[in-house]
C-alpha cells in the first residue's frame, strides 16, 4: 500500500468519492492532506455549509484538531482555526477574541413563522422582473469589481473596501431583506453576486477569499462567476478547494508573485496550493494580473502561464494533463 503522505491532492480526493452529499467538505479535507478515513460527521460539522450559520466559530473549531502534532500538513493552514487567525495563540476561545462590532444579534423566534407565511405575501404575485427591481431599490449594490477585506486584523469576517472605508454610522438593515424568506434570499443573492468580480488582494488574499466563500454558504457560492486574487499563500490549498464548489465560476484573474508554478524543493503548502488551483476546470477566461508584492510575477510572457490556462479551461469532468511523481507535480 502506498504511503498516504505521498498522495497527491487528486489521489486524496479520489478516496472521498463516496461522500456524494458532502463534496465541498471532501475537497477541503483532501486539500489539507486527509483521506477518507477521517470522521465524516465531525468533519461536516466543522467544514460543512451549515457551520457558517452557527452561533459561534468557537463551537465548530474550539476542540477540533485536523492534524496530529508534528504533522507535516500543518504547513497548510485552515483559515478558521484559532492559530491561523492569531498565530502563536493556543487554547484561546474565539468568542473572547471578537470585537464588539462582531457580536451577533439574537435570532428571533418569529423566524420560522415568517418563513411559513412568506409565500402568502402579495409580493409573490408580481412577476420576477418587478421583484428584482424592488430588491435593487432596497439592497446595497456592489461595484463591477468589489474588493473584500477582513473586518479587522484578527477577524474571521469580511467586508467590502467601500464599507471598510466608510465613515459615520452604517445602515446594516438593508441586507436583512435577504433573511425574510428563502425565495427572496435566493433571488436577491443572484442579483448581488452574478455580475460582480470579487477581488482579494494582499498577502492574506486567499484566506480572505476562503472566509468570504464560507460566509455566503452554498447558495451564494453557486452564483459566483468571477474572482480576482493574489495567491502564493499557505491558505491556497483549502481556499482553491472551496472555490471549486462555485459551479458557475467562469473567469479568474491570478496574481502569482513568482514566474513559475513550482520551484525546486517547494514546501508542501506550495505544492498542495498549486494542485488545488490546477484542479479547477471549465473556466472561460483565465488572465494574469500584476502582483504588487513581487517584481517578477506570473504573466503571459512566462511559459508556465500557458499550462495554468490550459488546465483551468479544460472541460469540466475531464482529467488534467499534469501527472505526479512521488507526490510532486511533474511539470
Amino acid at each position: 500500500m502506498a504511503n498516504v503522505s505521498s498522495y497527491t491532492y487528486a489521489e486524496r480526493l479520489q478516496t472521498f468519492e463516496h461522500w456524494t452529499d458532502h463534496q465541498a467538505t471532501a475537497k477541503q479535507l483532501a486539500a489539507i492532506g486527509h483521506v477518507h478515513f477521517v470522521k465524516r460527521d465531525l468533519s461536516t460539522i466543522a467544514l460543512g455549509d451549515h457551520a457558517a450559520a452557527s452561533k459561534s466559530y468557537e463551537s465548530d473549531f474550539g476542540n477540533f484538531n485536523f492534524h496530529r502534532p508534528n504533522c507535516t500538513r500543518l504547513q497548510v493552514r485552515i483559515p478558521l482555526e484559532p492559530q491561523a487567525l492569531l498565530p502563536g495563540l493556543h487554547g484561546y476561545r474565539l468568542d473572547s477574541l471578537r470585537s464588539r462590532f462582531e457580536r451577533r444579534a439574537p435570532v428571533s423566534n418569529a423566524a420560522s413563522s415568517t418563513e411559513r407565511l412568506a409565500q402568502t405575501s402579495s409580493l409573490f404575485s408580481l412577476p420576477t422582473e418587478l421583484r428584482l427591481q424592488i430588491y435593487a431599490m432596497v439592497l446595497p449594490t456592489f461595484d463591477p469589481v468589489t474588493e473584500l477585506l477582513p473586518l479587522n486584523r484578527d477577524s474571521a469576517r469580511v467586508i467590502t473596501r467601500m464599507g471598510y472605508e466608510k465613515t459615520g454610522p452604517r445602515d446594516t438593515s438593508k441586507p436583512n431583506l435577504l433573511r425574510t424568506c428563502r425565495t427572496i434570499g435566493e433571488e436577491g443573492l443572484d442579483m448581488l453576486y452574478s455580475n460582480t468580480t470579487f477581488q482579494f488582494q494582499g498577502t492574506h488574499a486567499t484566506k480572505v477569499m476562503y472566509l468570504f466563500l464560507r460566509s455566503i454558504g452554498k447558495n451564494g457560492r453557486r452564483l459566483i462567476k468571477s474572482v480576482d486574487l493574489q495567491c502564493g499563500n499557505r491558505e491556497d490549498a483549502i481556499s482553491f478547494a472551496l472555490l471549486a464548489s462555485c459551479e458557475k465560476l467562469q473567469a479568474i484573474t491570478i496574481r502569482l508573485p513568482r514566474p513559475v508554478i513550482l520551484f525546486p524543493r517547494a514546501p508542501i503548502w506550495c505544492i498542495d496550493g498549486m494542485s488545488c488551483l490546477l484542479s479547477l476546470s471549465g473556466l472561460k477566461e483565465v488572465t494574469f494580473g500584476r502582483c504588487e508584492s513581487s517584481f517578477n510575477y506570473m504573466d503571459d510572457s512566462k511559459p508556465d502561464s500557458a499550462i495554468i490556462r490550459r488546465e483551468l479551461t479544460r472541460a469540466k469532468g475531464t482529467a488534467g494533463d499534469i501527472r505526479s511523481v512521488n507526490g510532486y507535480l511533474d511539470i
